[in-house]
Order: C-alpha cells, then structure tokens, then sequence
C-alpha cells in the first residue's frame, strides 16, 4: 500500500511540472511577427505546411520582445522550411478551437502548444539551428520518400511511405477514410507490427553474422530499432511500439519468454515518465490495448481455432489453413475484441468487414515493408533494380487498396454505434485485470516457414515468376480502348480534367489545390508505368486551381504545357512556371484559334481568350477555354470563365457549340451567360462542386438553367467518368 501511494504521490508531481500556458500565449489575440526555430520536421497537409516553432522574439505593436514557447504556424504548401530553420512568421496568434466533440486546443496543450497561426507569411531567417542527428535522419527520410515517389503512382505512393516512414500526407482523406470505415487504418501507421518485422529482419541479418555473439546480435537490434523510431518520428506510438519490440528481442535472445502485458506496462512506465499526456493520446490508447489485447487473446483463440480445424478436418488440411489464417484472423481478432469499446466511445462507428478485410490483407502487408524497404536501399545504389523491387510492391500494395476500397463501397461495411461511458470502464477494467495473467506469444506461420526454408529456390522461382506475370498482365490490362476518355475530377472546389485519348496519350486540365487527391485520382487513372503528362493545361493563374501541380510536376514528365500567357505575381504559380522553364518544357502561349490535332483524331481547340491578357486583367474574363473533339462528340471545358468573358468569346463570332458542357465557376450566381448557354446547345452538363465549399455554390438559379438536360455533379456521384467511341457517349460517376 505504501508503495502504491508513493507511486501516486510521484505521478502527480510529475503532472503538475507540466506546462500549463507559455509565454508567447500571452500574445494571443494580436497580430505580429515570431522569429524562431523549427523544432520538429515539417508537416504538409494537402494545402498547407504545419511548422512547430520554439518562439525566440516577438514583434508586435512595434514592439521586439524576447519570449518563449511553442507556436504551431500553419503556412502555405509552398513555403521551402526545413527542420532547424530560424523562421519569420507574420500572422495573427490565437488559441486553437474547441469543438462540441473534440478540443483541438486540449490536443495542442497536450503537446504544450497554447498558440497556434493560421494562414501565416513565412520566410527563412537562417538554417542549421536543430540537432544535426535529427537533421541528417529527416534528410534520409526525404531521400526515401524521393525515391517512393519517383517510382510508384498514387495511391500506392503514399500508402507505402505511410507504412514504411509514418508519413500519411501523400494519402488521399477518401482512401484514409476507406481504411478507417473497413478498420484497415492500423496498415496505413507505423506500429508494432512494423518494429517486430523490422527487428526479425535485423537478428536474422546479424546472427548470421555475428554466430555464438548473442549481446553483440541484442545491442545492434536494439540501435537499429532505436534509430529506426527517429528515423520515422518518434511519436508515442512509435516510441511504445520501439520499446515492446526492443523488450522482445532482448527476452528472445536471452531464451527467456517475454510477458506481454508485463512489458507493456514497463514501456508505458518509461514513456510516461518523459511524458504524462501521453496516457491521453488517442492513438497511444489504440496502441496500447490492441497489444494488450494481443498479449491475452492471441495464443488462446489461436489454440481454439486449431483444435476446432482439427475436429471438422483432415491434420493434413486444418494445420497448413490454421498457420495461413492464424495472423489474419486470429491477430486481428485479440486486437479488435480489446480496441473495439475505444472506437465505440471516440468514434461512434462499429465496422463490420473488418474481419474479412484483415484477412485479405494482413497476409501481404510482411511483402509490403519487406519489399519496400529493401527496394528504398537498393534504388540509392542500382536504380533499376530498385525499381523493379518497388513495382513488385506495387502488387500487393495494389492488392491491399484494392480490397479496402471494395468493402469500403458497400453500404453496411460500418454502422453508427453509441454506449455509455460506464460500460466502457467495466469493460477495461476486467481486460486489465485479465492482463495479469496471460501472456501471449502466437505462433506466426511456422509450418509454412518450415515449407519455405526447405524448398526456398522453388518457392523464390515460382513467387518470381508469378510476379513477372502479374507486372505483365497489369500492363496488358493497362492499355488504351481506343476509346476517348474525360473525367472531372473530384479534387474540391477547385477545376481539374483529365483525357487520356484513343493512341494513350494523357492531357491534365488544371488540378485543383490538393496533392494527395489530385495524385490519386492520376494514379488511379492511368498506367502504372507512364509517368509522363502529354500536355498539361494550364487555364488561369488561380493558385486555388493550380497549386496542386506542383506535385505533379514531382512525379510526372511533361510533355508540353499550354497558357495563354498573362502573367501574375502569385508565387505558387510563378514556381510552376519555373518548373516549366527549367525542365525545358515546351510552353504554348495559346488563345482562339490555337488548335492541336492528334494521331488518333482527338482535336483540342482554344475558344477563348480572344488575346493576351494583361496582368492587370481579371483571371476569369480571360480563363482559357477548350473544346475537346472525338469524331462526332465534343466537350466544352470552360474552367472559371465569367458571363463577361462568355459574351466576349460570342463577340468574336466563335461558335462555343459542344455535346458536354463544363459549367463555369462552379455554377456560382450570374456564372453563365444566358445567350452562351444557348449556343453551346449541350446534351449532357457537368458541374464541378464540394459539398463543404464557403461560397455556397452552386447557386439554385444557375443550376435550374439546366432542368431540361442530363447534369452530373462531382458532390453527388464523386469523380465523373466520360468515354466515347465517337459516336456513343456514356456517363458514370467513378
């Protein structure tokens, strides 16, 4: 008992030397300028960049002050800021928001954040102020996710540099919410089932090595696992999965058993000592109990599931589908029974494929990691044959989006669910008390390691071939119907189109101002293996059309870029044409009249401007225009383009008229000019809007022009998908 006391007398002195306010929070409310150092790597959002700064000065009311504290600064996407960096952000300071369901000012205070500003200027004062260990494993870091991106498309990009580095800002929110709804997110984060592969990988590696040396083998284990939790940043999960796996490396080389719940707690001890929040963090409570979780269910379901196979079985067909369904199924069975309440209460969601898709997937995710991060190594040295380690992975990462999205489309794959708070105590409080006594250490496919070490130059020539033939038949699948595909993008408010023609060739219309989404809706669209854009379209310099394209610009040659030519002073549009210039890219000044024909007969005309426009102009009365024609079907892209620059293009004599229209301005009040809806004489009408948009587009009026005619919008039926032989035209949403 006294010892108990002591425990908590200590526990609350520890709570009490954190950090309850700062002292550049005093100046939440004002306007001013904070110079400090970035203390953490960079974090980029899909239109923005999130810099954690250790605040030095103040300038406000003009007045420098020194002051202390962390600053959470939300700048543009563009902004170049490394970790390190001494940092000048302008902008206005304030307390984060408290929402009815979530404080994200609780959420920062956790992390001793009290100031938070949003929409800041920010320029590099000077460089090299972190810890230059730090340093160099974020700029390995982004060397690897260099190479991931420089070979693989979206999704399967930023799903593999999510699994390998923890980074989840390249995946899509449609494909995080896919994983989430199907209870597949655990794949996406870096978790313990990463640290025990990552760990096998180096025992094995080092036993060989170092025979008969078992504290060499242990210490060099531990290192690796140590730097590798940096290396992907070090966040509380990361750091509970580190120490567990550290824990059960060193109890496997020592022949001992490691006592799961036992060990966890030790690691939740540490980790608490640095950090008491950490017991709030949501994903370190998921963390926690699905290992948990693990360490009393595993074994026990493991040995009931087998002796059920057996009694319904033959022993010779029961044993080999116990070892391949045991991780699948049972694994993810012990962590969701122990997590299941945790959602319930912070979620209000309950999957019901979860099972089904676990087993799909879990199988693969061992090839996934193992390919990955071989192929990240190799590439540094022989580029080629990395590359073909990444498009190996590809496969199973493929596989993997391809099962969470099937059962992610089906209407029943999760419910809303609520329970109260009591429950969910009594449910953890007889979990907790179980943990005292059991252990868990299943066994991980040892009948089918026995099979794959007896006969491992079989297994590696068929597991070669069948990929070889995969690859082959992806391509094959991957090639053009000789159809003239459209599809309108569902990227958010923002205009963006992309064709692919009859002879294969790619044209990109802009591409909204979100990377990750516009990535994956390429990625998905095209060939895995053509990384170049023919021609990219570029209708105005909108930053809210365009940003996105630079990440495009990451990842994909091209061809050559059409513009009409207007300049402007907006820097994420002058970095793209930078980008342009600098890769040697053709760049075409096109206005009416401009017409490019290709081999398969595609014909994409310029209608509008009329002329260059100044740079004094406004952007949508001169939005450049196309006309896209397959034989005898037509499609008319009218991007941003105003009732006035519609009445001008009509003044010009230039006949607008088009199978499919493209509503301008996202069907905004007064976005269409009466008489030009008249000319283009559409048959169908496709209308480009988000839901959450501020504007409150499209306007019911605008929209009520076209009651007479097929409309399909991107916020109901998501990306529109057009294809036509030139004759027919068919519609769906994709």
């Amino acid at each position: 008992m006294l010892l108990l006391l002591l425990i908590l007398a200590a526990g609350g002195a520890r709570q009490s030397l954190l950090p309850r306010a700062s002292d550049i929070a005093a100046y939440n409310g004002y306007s001013g300028t904070i110079t400090g150092v970035v203390v953490e790597e960079p974090r980029y959002r899909e239109d923005r960049v999130q810099l954690r700064l250790h605040a030095e000065t103040v300038f406000v009311n003009s007045e420098t002050a020194s002051t202390s504290g962390l600053v959470l600064v939300e700048a543009p996407r563009g902004a170049e800021i490394d970790y390190g960096d001494r940092v000048k952000a302008t902008g206005a300071m304030a307390t984060a928001a408290t929402g009815d369901t979530f404080s994200y000012a609780d959420y920062l205070g956790r992390r001793s954040v009290f100031t938070i500003m949003r929409n800041a200027g920010a320029q590099v004062v000077s460089k090299g102020h972190g810890n230059p260990v730090s340093a160099r494993l974020l700029e390995l870091k982004g060397i690897v996710r260099r190479e991931i991106a420089r070979a693989l498309p979206e999704p399967q990009s930023g799903l593999l540099t999510g699994i390998l580095l923890g980074d989840e800002s390249g995946i899509s929110p449609q494909l995080k919410d896919d994983f989430t709804r199907v209870g597949a997110s655990h794949v996406i984060a870096i978790s313990g089932f990463n640290m025990v592969i990552v760990s096998a990988i180096v025992i094995r590696v080092l036993s060989s090595l170092f025979a008969g040396k078992s504290a060499t083998v242990t210490i060099s284990a531990v290192a690796v696992i140590a730097v590798y939790s940096l290396f992907v940043g070090a966040s509380p999960s990361i750091l509970r999965a580190a120490l567990m796996s550290s824990l059960l490396v060193i109890g496997s080389q020592l022949k001992r058993r490691t006592f799961v719940p036992a060990s966890l707690a030790f690691a939740t001890l540490l980790l608490s000592i640095g950090d008491p929040n950490v017991l709030l963090d949501i994903g370190f409570q998921l963390s926690f109990f699905a290992v948990l979780g693990l360490g009393l269910f595993a074994d026990p379901l493991s040995q009931r599931f087998a002796a059920l196979l057996d009694r319904w079985l033959p022993r010779k067909l029961s044993r080999p589908l116990h070892s391949f369904l045991n991780e699948p199924l049972i694994v993810s069975v012990a962590a969701q029974v122990a997590t299941l309440p945790l959602i319930i209460l912070y979620f209000g969601r309950l999957s019901l494929v979860a099972l089904p898709v676990n087993i799909f997937i879990v199988p693969v995710q061992s090839a996934v990691l193992l390919l990955g991060l071989a192929a990240a190594f190799i590439s540094v040295f022989v580029p080629a044959l990395g590359l073909l380690l990444f498009w190996a992975d590809m496969l199973f990462l493929s596989w993997s989006i391809a099962v969470v999205r099937a059962f992610a489309g089906l209407e029943f794959a999760d419910v809303a669910i609520s329970m109260d708070g009591r429950i969910i105590q009594s449910c953890y409080i007889l979990l907790i008390g179980g943990a005292m006594v059991h252990a868990a250490r299943p066994p991980l496919w040892q009948r089918i390691e026995r099979f794959v070490r007896r006969n491992s130059v079989v297994v590696s020539a068929v597991a070669a071939t069948l990929t070889l033939l995969a690859l082959m038949l992806a391509m094959y699948l991957s090639r053009s119907d000789e159809k003239l595909h459209v599809w309108l993008l569902d990227v958010g408010h923002s205009n963006a189109a992309l064709m692919q023609t009859p002879g294969g060739a790619q044209v990109l219309v802009d591409g909204g101002r979100y990377p990750s989404r516009l990535l994956t809706a390429i990625g998905d669209r095209l060939p895995f293996y053509d990384r170049e854009l023919e021609v990219l379209v570029i209708t105005h310099p909108d930053e809210w059309d365009i940003a996105a394209l630079e990440s495009v610009l990451d990842r994909y040659d091209v061809g050559a870029a059409l513009y009409h030519g207007q300049d402007n002073n907006d820097g994420t549009f002058n970095r793209i044409m930078d980008r342009l210039r600098n890769s040697e890219t053709p760049l075409v000044e096109a206005r009416a009249g401009y017409r490019l024909e290709l081999d398969d007969g595609v014909m994409i005309e310029v209608l509008h401007p009329q002329r260059k426009p100044r740079i004094s102009d406004k952007l949508n009365d001169h939005a450049l225009v196309l006309r896209v024609t397959y034989k005898g079907v037509s499609f008319l892209l009218t991007s941003d383009l105003s009732a006035e620059g519609q009445r001008e293009m009509l003044a010009s004599g230039i006949s607008p008229v088009a199978a499919v229209m493209q509503i301008p301005q996202h069907g905004a009040v007064r976005a269409l000019d009466d008489e030009f809806l008249r000319q283009v004489q559409p048959q169908v009408a496709l209308l480009q809007s988000d839901v959450a948009n501020r504007r409150g587009d499209p306007d019911p009026d605008t929209v009520a022009l076209f009651d007479e005619l097929r409309l399909f919008r991107t916020d109901a039926l998501g990306t529109i998908h057009l294809s036509t032989d030139g004759e027919t035209l068919f519609v769906a949403g994709d």
